[in-house]
């Protein structure tokens, strides 16, 4: 399939799929997040907002470390350079596939697996409450989205199995590009043998213009890494008051504190924690900032 996207809070962009599809690529109104996630908390609720559903047909028979036959590449072309860290895309339905995440810069050159990976804002399941929790796993190293049902085994990219795994439904991830872009590309790979598997794209971005002017925010953490305590050095314009919040890469909420208004620097035991990555959000009346960082 091929299409075109027009949206004044974002660069138009073309996009084109090819590869061993089930059926033609279908665009979508009818599909609903009801867990809270952070893309439906930034962006708005995605009900009766059109998604593109890609479906790629069965592999065939295989073993671990087959390559794989069966995939399908979404690009996607933007008219004008896209701005950074104002706009999102959201994968749906990544239960038996691999995931493949690429891009172009505003340069011409490929971004590198580190900066895809720090676009990454959360692991999550769109419909928690329906049949458990079914979450995908991310190889931060090859830029991919592995299945939730992935074994554990298994979640190095390409160190696969083909076939003889539990589907599920509802597995996502949400990005946010933190630089300019010409291009984005997602490779989606079919692991089951007897069925054909597919998954859901969203694009949504901010308004800038919603934002003051006057309103300059500036967040940083440090030390990064970080030990038992972390610091965040805050000057949050017209002395709004705020709230600090700590995620883990899959989306459960592990700490919040309030903000007094003027406050410039704020101290948080997390000693509790253990080392790993974290998400660290900042929200303010009108706006919310997110940063990693890394508890060593």
């Amino acid at each position: 399939g091929t299409g075109t996207f027009s949206n004044a809070a974002l660069s138009d962009f073309t996009w084109q799929v090819n590869g061993t599809l089930n059926q033609e690529v279908q665009i979508l109104d009818n599909e609903t997040f009801d867990d809270g996630n952070e893309f439906e908390n930034i962006f708005g609720q995605a009900d009766n907002e059109q998604n593109l559903r890609i479906q790629v047909m069965p592999n065939g028979a295989g073993t671990a470390g087959q390559p794989i036959t069966s995939k399908a590449t979404l690009t996607i072309n933007f008219d004008q350079t896209t701005l950074s860290g104002v706009w999102g895309f959201c994968l749906v339905d990544i239960d038996v596939e691999n995931i493949l995440i690429s891009a172009i810069d505003e340069n011409d050159n490929e971004v590198s697996h580190e900066d895809i990976n720090n676009w990454l804002i959360e692991l999550f399941d769109t419909n928690l409450l329906e049949d458990g929790i079914n979450i995908p796993k991310w190889d931060a190293t090859n830029s991919a989205l592995l299945g939730s049902d992935t074994p554990d085994e298994y979640v190095v990219y390409n160190n696969l199995v083909i076939g003889s795994m539990p589907s599920s439904e509802a597995a996502a991830a949400f990005f946010m590009p933190d630089m300019k872009l010409e291009s984005l590309t997602i490779i989606f790979e079919n692991l089951q043998e007897n069925y054909a598997t597919s998954y859901h794209f969203y694009v949504a971005s901010l308004n800038e213009s919603a934002i003051p002017e006057n309103q300059e925010t500036v967040f940083k953490i440090y030390p990064n890494p970080a030990g038992s305590v972390v610091s965040l050095q805050l000057a949050v314009g017209s002395q709004q008051s705020a709230v600090v919040e700590i995620y883990d890469l899959y989306g459960k909420k592990l700490l919040e504190k309030q903000i007094p208004k003027g406050s410039k620097d704020v101290t948080l035991n997390v000693s509790d924690l253990q080392s790993g990555v974290y998400l660290c959000r900042l929200i303010m009346e009108n706006k919310c900032i997110k940063k990693k960082f890394i508890l060593k």
